[in-house]
């Protein structure tokens, strides 16, 4: 039978199924999802959905380019930059994620609890358990998380609302909406339907808000994936020819036993050979994603804090608010590339822990045939190092995390010095 992730239970995988089954996330990449004259009916409308977004986002910007009473307002403006930040960035990704379709069901493969098919590896499926048990902990919490993030955007312009006691018609000034698009109408006509505007901002900030928490989660499931996967590897040639397996027991020097223990390393090879064709694929697929994310990302830390600092040096009413929803955000954001960057460096690092792991092993007592073997499998994993860079010598992980933010830190600075003078 084809591989058919939509109808696995939730135990025979190792990422948020339930999760992803919610937000019929799968359909995506299902080759029997629903078409239309051979079309899928799911690519159809997405297509609809951005082109709108798309279009929504860019009338909302052509009030800079028209003369319609707008008072300029640094702190608002940068919030419309974040948002068209990561609207590019989600539409990076939708587009990946349609010309990838068949990679990425390919690779949802890799999710499966027996996709490691040997013994020696299935002896350490706990290990798998575990990380599942955290991934699913994790994306949980940062959906949860993107959610309320989300609800503080939404209702911090209707509190603001509330507590302002202008009247709409009588306000000289517009009113303070989720991302403050500065759509090309005078503040009268903006004021008077201002809940049209509103109810416009909440749709692109619901769509948003789906395909950002879809893909992060997706993503980072993935990683736990790969980290567990190869961890499970490096304790199998770990235990290779030891004294804790009884049936191949390789101290003992008959030939058969000797024979076990080169089947069991073919076995562990095998496995191992299957993970990197994987994280190959897993690297094609996202690794303009991964550089779109870490670009996107790092602007919108610089956003976000200009955007605070500006508030809050501000003599204006109510800072507080505003400072709350963008403290939030930046939250969000600085969490997530963290994350991104410390479970990168987790997939390089138990890439290289599989080499420990051989030597490791017991291969003092192994016979000749079996140390070629091991030699073998040595050479492999030095010949299958991939890493994701963001340029030919910076690899992405924490150290360079700590780079952005630093960098970030400088742009930050001279942004906020430029703005006193």
């Amino acid at each position: 039978m084809s591989f058919d992730i939509t109808v696995l239970e939730p135990s025979e995988v190792s990422i948020n199924l339930k999760l992803f089954k919610q937000f019929h996330f799968f359909h995506l990449f299902d080759p029997k999802s629903k078409k239309v004259c051979n079309f899928n009916v799911h690519y159809l409308v997405w297509y609809i959905i951005n082109c709108v977004i798309g279009c929504t986002i860019m009338f909302g910007m052509m009030g800079y380019f028209t003369e319609a009473g707008n008072e300029l307002n640094i702190a608002n403006d940068v919030q419309s930059m974040f948002c068209c930040l990561i609207y590019f960035l989600c539409l990076i990704k939708i587009i990946t994620y349609f010309n990838k379709a068949n990679d990425i069901w390919d690779l949802l493969r890799v999710t499966c609890t027996h996709f490691l098919s040997s013994t020696q590896c299935q002896t350490h499926i706990g290990i798998l358990k575990k990380y599942r048990k955290k991934s699913i902990k994790i994306t949980n919490y940062i959906s949860v998380f993107a959610i309320i993030t989300t609800i503080q955007w939404c209702l911090y312009p209707l509190v603001l609302l509330l507590l302002q006691k202008e009247d709409a018609n009588q306000s000289s000034r517009r009113f303070e909406n989720i991302f403050n698009f500065r759509f090309p109408v005078t503040i009268v006509y903006y004021n008077n339907n201002y809940f049209i505007f509103y109810i416009i901002e909440v749709s692109i900030v619901v769509i948003l808000l789906y395909m950002h928490i879809v893909s992060e989660v997706f993503f980072i499931s993935l990683c736990y994936v790969m980290i567990a996967q190869y961890d499970m590897i490096k304790r199998a040639y770990e235990n290779v020819n030891s004294e804790l397996k009884s049936e191949n027991n390789c101290e003992n020097k008959n030939d058969n036993n000797a024979n076990d223990c080169f089947d069991d390393l073919v076995s562990i090879m095998k496995d191992q050979q299957k993970q990197f064709s994987m994280l190959k694929l897993f690297h094609i697929t996202y690794k303009f994603i991964i550089l779109s994310n870490v670009v996107a990302y790092s602007g919108s830390i610089i956003i976000l804090t200009y955007a605070s600092a500006m508030i809050f040096t501000s003599s204006e009413s109510l800072p507080m608010f505003s400072i709350i929803k963008l403290v939030s955000s930046f939250g969000n954001v600085f969490i997530i590339l963290l994350i991104l960057c410390h479970l990168l460096e987790r997939i390089n690092n138990n890439m290289e822990f599989v080499h420990f792991g051989m030597y490791n092993s017991n291969w003092t007592s192994m016979n000749l045939r079996s140390k070629k073997m091991l030699l073998l499998s040595m050479q492999l994993n030095n010949a299958n190092e991939l890493m994701i860079k963001i340029t030919p010598r910076k690899i992405i992980n924490l150290q360079f995390f700590n780079s952005v933010i630093i960098t970030c830190y400088n742009i930050l600075s001279a942004m906020l010095n430029i703005n006193s003078k």
